[in-house]
């Protein structure tokens, strides 16, 4: 007399399905994860560029603090591209100046300024920015201050280099 328990393959069939679904989620979660971040990166960064030093957050999915840095030939990328402009005036090299220098506090918090380089005393008037930012968009029933979620994107057109911060801890 055999002791042996012979499988349900109906029970089998959902067994093997479940261990399908939650590999392909895990898989998704880890892909998206791995990617997120850099996505936003490449739809703010105009083509053209001749080298690159990205530091993204390697823990980041919802909440990440990303800094890039970007190498031109030329300012050409800058004068074709829409989005960017041209900065005319203290105020804005202040308001610029602000969010990098949040930025640097959340790199320090995170412990890797080791990654990051940039000195606010390279912003001048004749230099392009981009800022994005969900200011003033509502989060239940509040909105979001000016520092909790943006991407700013700065060119310095002395040394042709393009800084792109995100931050949205």
């Amino acid at each position: 007399m055999s002791h042996q328990k012979k499988l349900n393959p109906a029970k089998h069939k959902t067994c093997i399905a479940a261990a399908i679904c939650v590999l392909f989620i895990l898989i998704v979660y880890f892909a998206v994860s791995a990617g997120f971040s850099k996505q936003g990166v490449s739809r703010q960064v105009p083509p053209g560029f001749i080298s690159k030093e990205e530091h993204f957050d390697s823990k980041g999915f919802q909440d990440y603090t990303d800094y890039c840095k970007y190498q031109y030939a030329s300012m050409e990328p800058f004068l074709r591209d829409e989005r960017y402009h041209e900065i005319s005036s203290d105020e804005e090299i202040a308001n610029v100046a602000g969010y990098f220098e949040d930025f640097r506090a959340w790199m320090q918090a995170g412990d890797r300024l080791h990654e990051y380089d940039f000195d606010t005393a390279c912003i001048n008037q004749g230099d392009y920015v981009l800022i994005l930012t969900k200011e003033g968009q509502a989060i239940g029933t509040s909105a979001y201050g000016k520092y909790d979620h943006y991407s700013v994107c700065f060119f310095d057109t002395e040394s042709l280099i393009l800084y792109y911060i995100h931050n949205n801890i």
